[in-house]
């Protein structure tokens, strides 16, 4: 169970991207191991993490892009994906942006965040500018929909230009710090699977499990009681 629960955590810290902590964890991990081995016990942490440079890298500059987007720097985002996760630079790879039938689904995938963060720009200069001029040439150059989904987003992204105010519109909900979150957690999402890690940890996991038993023991507590039969009365 140590080994077990130790993994668990340490996944979850890495999902996370708790960098230092999951260090720090390792790092205890291996000083609790070599206690065990010098008191001629046998051990019960088991658990084993290789110190992959790379790996934490890749975990850093994923980091640097969640974060890059919750604070709605988009153009930080794109050179951090560019320089670290060119997977995710797919139009340029696909010969006229039609990807290959077996993977067609995956591709897709990965244009529509593409798309997705740069509307995400065009409303950061929206926020950020007085003048609409950047955000009709950002719109013009970058947000060619190729779709009706992204038709309809960019349809969505650009009603922010008719309001003197935007955060009094009706739109105002674009400029929001939840959509940030929601992109960043989403581009966190592909990276993992692009990282062949797992998009969501045991812990999570578990913790959904937990809350859908608890869920139907509660119902089944509130449920009236069945009425027995006469026959099951006398068995009793």
């Amino acid at each position: 169970m140590d080994s077990e629960c130790h993994s668990m955590v340490m996944e979850y810290l890495m999902h996370n991207c708790f960098k230092n902590t999951a260090r720090a964890l390792l790092k205890e991990t291996k000083r609790l191991e070599q206690c065990s081995k010098s008191s001629s016990r046998p051990s019960k942490i088991a658990f084993q993490h290789q110190e992959d440079e790379n790996q934490w890298t890749l975990l850093d500059a994923r980091k640097s892009l969640i974060d890059a987007i919750e604070q709605g720097d988009i153009v930080l985002a794109f050179d951090l994906i560019k320089r670290h996760f060119p997977v995710l630079a797919v139009q340029d790879l696909i010969p006229n942006g039609i990807p290959p039938p077996n993977n067609r689904a995956e591709t897709a995938e990965l244009q529509d965040i593409l798309f997705q963060l740069k509307c995400q720009r065009f409303i950061e200069i929206i926020r950020t500018s007085s003048s609409t001029i950047d955000a009709i040439r950002y719109a013009q150059t970058h947000l060619k929909p190729t779709n009706s989904r992204s038709k309809e987003q960019v349809k969505e992204v650009t009603a922010l230009i008719a309001y003197a105010d935007p955060r009094q519109s009706q739109s105002s909900h674009l400029l929001g710090q939840q959509r940030r979150e929601e992109l960043a957690s989403r581009v966190n999402q592909i990276l993992l699977a692009q990282c062949h890690l797992p998009v969501q940890t045991s812990i999570e996991k578990i913790t959904r499990q937990y809350s859908l038993v608890e869920e139907e023991l509660q119902k089944s507590n509130t449920a009236p009681s069945p009425v027995r039969t006469h026959r099951e009365k006398v068995a009793i």
